[in-house]
Parts: C-alpha cells; structure tokens; sequence
C-alpha cells in the first residue's frame, strides 16, 4: 500500500516538475491575480494529471492510442494556442488588475486540464509506470492517490514561489507578464514549426 503511494508520488512529480507552459500559467497566474488564480489554474493540472494515470492504469487503450496517433496534429493546435495565449497575456500586461471572478476561475481551470492533456504526458507515463514495476495487478486507488499528491506537491512549490515574486515585483508585475507571455509565443509557434517540419 505504501510502496504504491510512494511510487505514485514519484510519477506525479517527475510529470509536472518539468517547468512547461502550464506551470509558467500558473505561476503568472499566482504573480498576476493571486493564488485564488494559481490555485484554479494548479487544479487543472493536477487533475490532468490524474486523469492520465488512470487511463493507463485502466488499460483504456483507445484514447490512448487516439492521443497518440493524432500526437502531431495535437502538438500543432497546442503550440498555436499557447502563441495565442502568449499574445493576450502580453497584450494585457498594462491592465488593472482585479481579482477574478468564479466564471474566469473555472475557465483558467478548464485550460489548464486541457493544455495539461498532451501526449509528452502519456509518453511518459508509459516509461514510468513499467520502470516503477506497475506492470501486473496492483491497487490503483493508493497509486493515483501519490499522483494527485506528487503533481499537488510541485503545484503548492509553484504557488509560493509566484507569492514570493509578487510581493518583490509589487508595481512591476507588468514586465513579468509581458515575459511570460513573450515565452508563450515563441514556445508556442517553435513547436507548431517544428512539429509541422518534423511530419513532412
């Protein structure tokens, strides 16, 4: 029971410690708006995160296989929404902020699941959960359990390191948000490119 937790929680981290777009969100979320923002956008995360290993931990084999053979087209929309993202928080740097209200909570959760849903992650998973011995009848309850609290774990690190950030910028958040957004577009059209050039 606990060996499966701890490897749980193994898997968790090592998927959302790699600093991708959705954690630069979130943490321009947290510096941006608060950690209500860093919170909801940190939750959908997470329960991207879940929601993988439970695929692969119930064989679901047919989105699986659907992920990864549309994995080029997936990579391509992904890319251009994160430039299209990057445009909007750049564009918004100057903006009042106010804090946000429940409607744009739950929109920044429902983005942050879905950019979170990629096929890096089941790519991943599918190399951890064999390395890790998850290849014959286990428990999953414990196993999405560490999950949800390894991919926690690195959320409340991003959390606190987007609270420290705002208090030392104060007035200067604006710079921050136009980097991250700057970051976003150039991520986002170098991976749509280089994805489209790759399947050529």
């Amino acid at each position: 029971m606990i060996a499966y937790l701890l490897k749980g929680i193994v898997i968790g981290l090592t998927v959302a410690v790699p600093v991708g777009p959705v954690g630069l969100l979130c943490l321009d979320m947290t510096v941006s708006h608060g950690r209500r923002a860093g919170l909801s956008c940190s939750s959908g995360m997470v329960a991207a995160d879940i929601l993988s290993a439970g695929i692969m931990l119930a064989g679901i084999g047919m989105l699986y296989a659907f992920v990864m053979a549309h994995e080029a087209s997936i990579r391509v929309i992904t890319g251009l929404f994160f430039a299209i993202l990057g445009v909007c928080l750049f564009l918004s740097r100057h903006k009042k902020r106010q804090p946000p209200s429940n409607t744009k909570l739950a929109g920044l959760t429902l983005t942050s699941f879905l950019l979170s849903i990629s096929p890096a992650t089941f790519a991943l998973m599918l190399f951890l959960f064999p390395a890790l011995g998850l290849t014959t009848q286990f428990s999953a309850a414990p196993v999405l359990l560490g999950v949800a609290l390894g991919s926690a774990t690195w959320c409340a690190i991003i959390l606190g390191a987007g609270d420290f950030i705002r208090r030392v910028l104060g007035d200067r958040q604006a710079h921050f948000k136009g980097t991250i957004g700057c970051i976003f577009i150039a991520a986002g059209i170098l991976s749509a490119v280089y994805t489209i050039i790759k399947s050529l």
